[in-house]
């Protein structure tokens, strides 16, 4: 009968507090006073019923910024318990509902909390890490308070971290700046207060100023007030025995010592009773009670391989699990940047090319527009050269004595010679014998009757180039005579328009082309049907 009195006390009191946090759950205020007194209170007397409470807190939360606090009450209570696992496994749950609600403050907050953890696991690259994602997410937050206030956190943080590091000086640095941004954030909780002056002690105690590091000390019990026992407490009056001891005054420390011992060993938290236990070893050290000493030294052992085994399993088995996962997620993020910087360049690439594509078109069409106002304006550029008549002999002959200043006299041509080579090449332009493959210099002299030094004389001095481009020019007129009259030639292959000409390769057709025009044959025919289908319309 009493076992089931006992069993049902137990069941109704669990009821109660779920129906109690299913109200107060939802209201900030009302979920502090439960988180509180149960991180604080509960826990220091009750573990067990500590973790259930936090577990119930997250079922019955509504929103995603209620199941993170509940989550991290979980992580922190588990952190104190030593399995380190567990407490970063919520801590990672939260960190997740968090970026999805992307709640920066929570962010902040359990980037903070995974820094701690690392840190006492002695990871300090992972835990660097975690700090700066909170720096990060801490300059992204608007609210000037909330910013001070997780500015604080990470100076206490930091604080710790300079403490492991044996830099005393440093850490109390950093608790003085933690202090500055509570009291810039109106900071009235006397936990935090009395955690940053507990800091302040301890160093003092590392540093041997033992007074200073008490009246700290002293603070921090009054910052505690009122407040239920708890592990913050226990540290404090720890604290106070080893100043005592290290002043060799027996009674202080043993009083002090007994206090933290009994605040210890209520407590789960076994960093606390490892700290305690150390205390405890000096004491014994003091009195010379050899066998309490060995004794303790057990207990120590005891705890710190429990801690040690937690650390080292979690450690093996699932930070590297974890890193792997967060350099996953960072490569996805990384592929997934890359892939918009891809696309981007591509867009920015396809924009560039489009407007230096029309800029050329441009260019072209101007360049095409430029050659066909030339070709009529010019009489060179012309193809329709006017039939050798007598009437145009005179025109000829004051051509030919137009010769151009410093151009050479072959002294031994006569100007009738002259005269009758130029006749004979105006009969060949008309002709399409300059369309054969074989045309050479041999062939045009023998045609001209005449030899070839007189010919490359009268082709360089009045066509103003040597034979090969003199031949290359009129091929090319020809064909773009062709492609202006006859539609027909747009169709045909650049390698047939060669050939017709007399090139004998598509590469030389389409280079003496550009020479003359600048432009290659296609952009040419290309303009050339623009430019009829324009006239057409």
């Amino acid at each position: 009968m009493r076992l089931y009195q006992k069993n049902w006390r137990k069941i109704f009191f669990f009821l109660i507090i779920v129906v109690f946090a299913r109200v107060s759950a939802q209201n900030p205020e009302e979920y502090n006073k439960i988180y509180t007194k149960t991180y604080i209170d509960i826990s220091q007397k009750d573990f067990p019923r500590a973790l259930k409470i936090a577990d119930s807190l997250f079922s019955i939360s509504e929103t995603p910024r209620f199941k993170v606090r509940s989550l991290m009450l979980s992580a922190s209570l588990l952190q104190q318990s030593g399995d380190i696992k567990k407490a970063i496994g919520y801590a990672v749950t939260a960190q997740q509902i968090s970026n999805e609600s992307d709640d920066l403050i929570w962010k902040a907050k359990i980037s903070g909390f995974l820094a701690t953890q690392y840190r006492q696991l002695k990871l300090f690259e992972q835990s660097k890490k975690y700090i700066d994602e909170t720096i990060e997410a801490t300059k992204k937050i608007k609210d000037q308070k909330i910013i001070d206030q997780t500015m604080g956190f990470i100076m206490q943080e930091k604080a710790y971290y300079e403490l492991e590091m044996k830099d005393y000086t440093k850490s109390i640095s950093y608790v003085l700046e933690a202090q500055r941004y509570f009291d810039l954030n109106g900071q009235t909780n006397p936990f935090i207060f009395a955690n940053n002056n507990q800091l302040l002690g301890l160093n003092y105690y590392y540093l041997k100023e033992y007074d200073k590091a008490l009246g700290y000390y002293d603070i921090a019990l009054k910052n505690l007030g009122q407040m239920p026992d708890n592990f913050m407490k226990a540290l404090v009056i720890n604290g106070i025995a080893r100043i005592f001891i290290a002043k060799k005054d027996v009674g202080q420390a043993k009083k002090r010592l007994d206090e933290a011992k009994r605040l210890a060993e209520e407590s789960s938290y076994l960093s606390l009773k490892s700290e305690i236990y150390e205390t405890s070893q000096e004491y014994y050290s003091l009195i010379k009670d050899i066998d309490k000493l060995q004794e303790t030294k057990v207990k120590q052992d005891s705890i710190i391989d429990k801690i040690e085994t937690n650390s080292s399993s979690f450690i093996s088995a699932s930070v590297s699990k974890l890193i792997k996962n967060n350099d996953d997620i960072k490569k996805e993020t990384e592929k997934k940047n890359i892939a918009i910087w891809i696309a981007l360049l591509l867009i920015i690439s396809g924009i560039v090319y489009f407007f230096l594509y029309r800029r050329k078109q441009k260019d072209n069409f101007n360049k095409f527009k430029q050659f066909m106002e030339n070709q009529i304006k010019t009489q060179d550029l012309n193809f329709e050269i006017p039939p050798n008549n007598i009437d145009n002999e005179l025109h000829h002959e004051t051509n030919y004595d137009n010769r151009s200043e410093g151009s050479e006299q072959n002294t031994m041509m006569t100007p009738a010679t002259e005269k009758k080579i130029l006749l004979k090449l105006e009969k060949f332009e008309q002709s399409k014998l300059f369309t054969r493959s074989t045309v050479s210099l041999p062939y045009l002299a023998s045609y001209c009757n005449t030899n070839t030094k007189y010919l490359s004389y009268v082709v360089n001095t009045y066509k103003k180039k040597d034979f090969k481009n003199y031949i290359n020019e009129l091929r090319i007129k020809y064909i773009i005579d062709k492609l202006k009259n006859d539609p027909q030639y747009h169709k045909y292959k650049i390698s047939t328009l060669a050939e017709e000409v007399g090139f004998s390769s598509q590469s030389k057709f389409a280079a003496a082309f550009r020479k003359i025009t600048e432009l290659s044959p296609s952009q040419f025919i290309e303009h050339l049907k623009k430019s009829s289908n324009f006239q057409a319309k």
